[in-house]
């Protein structure tokens, strides 16, 4: 029983100090979904804990950057994050609203949106928040709080790994504090780790220790209510949590990013950041990567499954994260990456109302214009406007030709287009394309004509050019 005892709390043990699966992925955004949503969100807010705010576990000591992040990284935005990844790839004045902070959950999440929130915890708002005691507490900065989600048009929320996985972490630690052997274990604990790569026979080291300490026994009684009051509470926040926010914007595009794998790496294991993936350690560590994954899906699917049934009930988009690489507890530079690239992914393909004052779902070219747009055919004319029932310029049609034949020409050309050459430049561009663009081309060359018999030498219109365009690329 005793060995059964032992066994299981090194397994929680492990849960709380690492969990990891080998994945690897080209650290690179889809550019094809970042020019479909680029400009479409003005007002971004980013929500969550300490993966949100950009925390990492590994700096280089010369990049001042980064150091102070590791330090005061509460509601700032922190560069190479995937909040600053996201933002600089489809927010077009590059501006985001940061309110992620370590530790945070869906407790603190509650607590900030409901004036009147009765949650008992004694760890709201824990130590390791860093600056987050003083400011959160404040009246003001919680009215700050609701004032940026209830102007947001996107929000990204990442939170729920610490309402069972930090927390049992501070409890532990708590433990340790009160059986006065907190300092005993620590030191023993880093002399174990300093030479010792994280295996389950490492962790049994541990255990062993806070045994020696005497904390094992208020550990062995602890951890089961712990993790029992964590899973319960982040299971009951979590709806409650979300409506909170639809409350103060139910038009908002909210985009929920679920628990991911975070691979064992660093000084566990030989890493390779540049290549992206874990190097081969023998046959022991390939154990332990199996027995780790095991626990590390077990994790996923039991805290992404309110975040997942919640997508159905609320309709906001839940972002897969598996596969972002970490360094410890924490994803590196490409992990950050990977992230961002998911919710670009995953945002809803735009809505041109929302985006233009002079294009509407009633509009006679919406669908065209829509196309030329999401496949960067022709662009804007401001960051509000599309001007379809202005004339179209030469140099406006030929950059929707140099999108679609993949050439140069100049684009600087401001005289009006007329039906005929309008006309004759299809022609032109289904030369390009082989017998199959011929015939496109004397399609749509032909289509110009007959639509336009009595108006050749005058103008055509944006709207009706960007209706020409996805006929010949669509015919």
């Amino acid at each position: 029983m005793k060995k059964f005892m032992k066994k299981a709390l090194a397994t929680l043990l492990a849960i709380v100090l690492v969990s990891s699966s080998f994945v690897c992925f080209a650290a690179e955004l889809n550019q094809e979904a970042v020019n479909l949503h680029r400009g479409q969100f003005k007002n971004y807010v980013l929500l969550g804990d300490s993966v949100a705010s950009g925390y990492r576990d590994e700096m280089s000591e010369n990049d001042k950057a980064f150091n102070k992040a590791n330090q005061e990284t509460t509601y700032y935005r922190v560069p190479g994050s995937y909040a600053d990844v996201l933002t600089k790839a489809i927010i077009e004045d590059d501006t985001m609203i940061a309110f992620a902070g370590p530790g945070f959950r869906t407790i603190e999440v509650r607590y900030m949106l409901e004036d009147d929130f009765d949650g008992e915890d004694e760890y709201l708002f824990h130590p390791s928040q860093l600056n987050a005691v003083g400011d959160a507490g404040s009246e003001e900065f919680r009215a700050a709080y609701k004032k940026a989600i209830a102007e947001a048009d996107l929000i990204s929320l990442g939170v729920g790994g610490n309402d069972w996985g930090a927390y049992l972490g501070w409890v532990v630690t708590d433990i340790l504090e009160k059986e006065r052997v907190a300092d005993k274990f620590l030191a023993k604990a880093k002399e174990i780790l300093k030479d010792s790569t994280m295996d389950l026979a490492m962790v049994e080291k541990l255990v062993e220790v806070a045994h020696l300490a005497g904390a094992l026994p208020e550990l062995l009684t602890t951890l089961p209510s712990a993790l029992s009051y964590g899973l319960g509470n982040f299971y009951s926040n979590w709806d409650i949590m979300i409506q909170d926010i639809y409350n103060l914007n139910p038009d908002v595009t909210l985009m929920v990013l679920g628990m991911s794998d975070n691979s064992l790496k660093g000084k566990y294991f030989d890493y390779n950041g540049v290549e992206g993936e874990a190097i081969d350690s023998g046959e022991q560590n390939k154990a332990v990567a199996g027995i780790m994954t095991t626990i590390v899906e077990f994790i996923m699917s039991v805290g992404n499954k309110p975040m997942i049934e919640g997508a159905e009930k609320f309709g906001y988009v839940y972002v897969d994260t598996k596969g972002t690489t970490y360094v410890e507890s924490h994803p590196d530079a490409d992990g950050h990456i990977h992230i961002a690239n998911k919710i670009i992914e995953a945002l809803p393909d735009p809505d041109i109302s929302k985006m233009f004052e002079d294009v509407n779902p009633g509009h006679k070219y919406y669908k065209a214009i829509e196309y030329v747009l999401k496949n960067n055919i022709m662009s804007s004319t401001s960051e509000t406007t599309f001007s379809p029932d202005d004339a179209v310029t030469n140099g406006q049609l030929a950059e929707a030709f140099n999108a679609i034949n993949k050439t140069n020409n100049a684009t600087d050309d401001t005289s009006e287009v007329s039906t005929f050459k309008l006309a004759t430049s299809f022609f032109s561009a289904g030369l390009k394309g082989g017998i199959s663009g011929i015939g496109k081309g004397i399609s749509i060359c032909f289509k110009v004509i007959k639509d336009n018999l009595l108006n050749l030498g005058g103008t055509v219109s944006r709207g009706q050019t960007a209706y020409y365009l996805e006929a010949f690329c669509e015919g």
